[in-house]
Parts: structure tokens; C-alpha cells; sequence
């Protein structure tokens, strides 16, 4: 399925065209998460209904505790998008964890649209933020 990001706060592209692939696709392999490695390449990402974080405590839920999600490179949005700046959301040691909740917002009307990872200890990923984003399939 193809298609493209949009922020529901204006309607922009935040993306260029993605393929997107099921991960409950048994024919899909699994992303490999290695630490500073893209999820997976340019102008392609997956639609996971696993969360990307988990909490131990349920009454606490991690910021990325959500499904379904779409995991994506960083590379698609970055044009798109800019750092939030609350600072407590960009903390990492060789980049940003995305540990802090979302991080990106849209360049054109500041929406915050998604959580990117960066740092030395995760891999490179872009999750959009499902109450702000939407996807729209391409024709």
C-alpha cells in the first residue's frame, strides 16, 4: 500500500510517497532494530500492531505505547518537520531518545505529529502520532 503522511492540524505532506508493509504480513521480515540503523530504508515503512515501547506499569503508560503505529525512516519527514522545543523531549546522549514523548512537529502549523529516535543506544525511527497524523493512499 502506498500512499502519503499528512498533519491533520493543516493538511500538509509531512512525507513524500511511502510503501507501507503489514508486519502481520507473514511475507514482511521483520525490521531489524539496530542501534543506529534505520528501521527500514527511504520511501518505504511498516505498519506494526506491536507498540514500539512498553511500560511496566500500566497505570503509566510509555509515550509510545499505542498500536497500530507506523514505523518510518526519519529521512521521509525531516524535510517536513521540525525539533519541538521543549527540552525535556529532545534529551539523549548522541541524539535524541524519543523517550519524552512527541518531538517533531509540522514546519508549516507546529502540530506535534511524532516521535523521532536518534540517539547511539536506538535505532533510526520516525513514529507518527496517530491523533495528528493521517495517511492518505495514493490513487
Amino acid at each position: 500500500m502506498k500512499g502519503v503522511f499528512h498533519c491533520k492540524g493543516c493538511g500538509s505532506a509531512l512525507s513524500g510517497e511511502i510503501a507501507l508493509q503489514s508486519l502481520k504480513d507473514p511475507a514482511v521480515q521483520q525490521p531489524a532494530m539496530l542501534d543506529q540503523q534505520p528501521v527500514c530504508p527511504i520511501g518505504m515503512g511498516y505498519k506494526s500492531y506491536e507498540p514500539f515501547q512498553r511500560s511496566f506499569d500500566p497505570a503509566n503508560p510509555a509515550p509510545l505505547e499505542f498500536s497500530p503505529q507506523y514505523w518510518l525512516n526519519p529521512e521521509d519527514v525531516i524535510e517536513a518537520c521540525r525539533m519541538t522545543k521543549k527540552h525535556e523531549r529532545t534529551i539523549g546522549c548522541c541524539g535524541i531518545s524519543g523517550n519524552g514523548a512527541p518531538n517533531l512537529l509540522c514546519r508549516k502549523c507546529r502540530t506535534e505529529v511524532g516521535t523521532m529516535q536518534t540517539d547511539c543506544f536506538t535505532p533510526l525511527i520516525f513514529i507518527p502520532d496517530p491523533s495528528n497524523t493521517e495517511f492518505r493512499k495514493a490513487d
